[in-house]
């Protein structure tokens, strides 16, 4: 047996990714990763007994060259005498009919056909070559967006997928072993060339931003695999214990709205706090996709740390968190509004923040509605702005002014009524400071015309 074949039997031997006996079906592009993937298992399939397949799918996107990366997959599982499944996807079309990210809609697509195929021919696992390289790229985009979860765990090397798993033996060994060993079995494999453009930031990374890591440890891959083991097994625990706590601090009454003790939550680690909202999260948009933001989730760990007072946010999916004194609320009901007297102002959707006003803040500065505009600089110290009605004592610094003035002032200058005086939305930056009354009077920072600004924000009324 090859070195590189023992490294990676050990690897799967270490993590039990393989039973003697099993069904297992390989993904296999016909690159050098997934064509090593291959020949490893078929190196090792008599001595634990496997029954192997391959699944190929052509996304139709490089014409003649991926439809003779198929052949070229067929042709290598005929050779080993291994079945062979594969399809054409209609991405084109599918893109051309509905828009949106081309790598998603391959995603989608590529990974239906796999589930179906393993439903259909009961292979109990899916194995794929992601290496021990694609891991590091992983977590270093992971780091550079910024990662809504609490740990970095980057790749994981088995997860539930349909009647199985997915498991991933080749986290243990690098792109340079992967290539020494199909050159030592003088194996061919295709090439992608979109894997060659910086089109896209993983292909970035790991043309520029790797080489310069490996320059300085050689062994990067080596010590950030190791790391994210170790942050993948911290985080089965945390999770185990995150789920506890939320049985204990989450209820759910008969309409599905989640109620959160807010004064039990604020006693629980900070660590276990995240988990606690983003399984709460989880199960709110349950088989939905959701776009989660991390100054959103700043925002729900901060409303959910404070006792005294009503507070709104909303969420994705005409969603609401609603505050009053120690008990939150988690709803898409909209019944409850009206207790609440601060609105923690989220980015890129119209929100209505009283007396008939709705804004819409974005740093979409091409964005364009036909509604009051204004342009405004607000840096990460000030943010997440809130809408809350007036308190005694409140002013405004207001352009051609040398003091900030008072609000209930300006209201009577603005003859603004009584009743309306109550409900009238006043715009706040983190530190409570009010930089505008809305509809009436805004802060130096707010301008018209473009200079720069980071943001812009439209109002309107009905």
């Amino acid at each position: 047996m090859l070195p590189f074949v023992r490294k990676v039997k050990n690897y799967i031997d270490k993590h039990h990714l393989i039973e003697k006996g099993e069904r297992l079906l390989v993904a296999c592009s016909g690159g050098a990763d997934s064509v090593a993937l291959v020949c490893a298992l078929h190196e090792i399939q008599e001595e634990y007994a496997l029954q192997i397949g391959i699944v190929h799918t052509d996304h139709q996107l490089r014409e003649e060259e991926s439809a003779q990366d198929m052949q070229f997959v067929e042709q290598l599982a005929e050779s080993l005498q291994l079945p062979f499944y594969g399809t054409k996807i209609e991405v084109p079309h599918r893109v051309a009919q509905e828009g949106g990210n081309v790598q998603v809609i391959c995603r989608e697509e590529r990974y239906a056909y796999f589930e179906s195929i393993m439903a259909q021919y009961q292979y109990q696992k899916l194995v794929q070559g992601h290496h021990a390289d694609d891991q590091t790229e992983t977590v270093l985009m992971s780091l550079m967006r910024g990662s809504l979860t609490p740990s970095i765990t980057g790749i994981p090397r088995t997860r539930p997928f349909s009647i199985g798993k997915i498991i991933r033996p080749f986290l243990c060994v690098t792109k340079e072993e992967i290539l020494e060993y199909v050159h030592l079995l003088s194996q061919s494999f295709r090439h992608d060339p979109s894997n060659d453009k910086h089109t896209y930031t993983r292909n970035r990374v790991r043309h520029k931003v790797v080489p310069l890591l490996k320059e300085e440890n050689p062994q990067i891959s080596e010590s950030i695999r190791l790391f994210v083991e170790k942050q993948q097994q911290d985080d089965i625990l945390l999770q185990t214990m995150a789920k506890e706590k939320y049985e204990q601090l989450v209820t759910v009454d008969s309409e599905g709205t989640f109620i959160l003790d807010t004064m039990h939550f604020a006693e629980v680690p900070i660590a276990l706090q995240r988990r606690v909202v983003l399984l709460l999260l989880k199960y709110l948009y349950i088989n939905s996709d959701i776009l989660l933001n991390e100054r959103l989730i700043e925002s729900i760990l901060s409303a959910c740390n404070e006792h005294e007072g009503n507070a709104l946010i909303h969420l994705p999916n005409a969603f609401f968190l609603i505050r009053h004194y120690n008990k939150i609320q988690f709803t898409s009901s909209s019944r409850e509004l009206e207790i609440s007297n601060k609105i923690v102002i989220q980015e890129d959707s119209w929100q209505r923040i009283g007396a008939g006003f709705s804004i819409y803040l974005t740093k979409n500065l091409e964005k364009h509605f036909s509604d009051e505009k204004w342009f405004v600089q607000l840096e990460n110290d000030l943010l997440p702005l809130s809408s809350r009605q007036k308190a005694d004592g409140d002013r405004i610094q207001v352009k051609g002014m040398s003091s900030p003035k008072k609000v209930s002032r300006l209201f009577i200058d603005e003859k603004i009524s009584a009743e309306e005086r109550h409900v009238w939305p006043l715009l706040v930056n983190r530190n409570n400071d009010i930089i505008a009354v809305i509809g009436l009077r805004y802060e130096e920072r707010f301008s018209k015309e473009y200079n720069g600004q980071n943001y812009v924000m439209y109002v309107k009324r009905k």
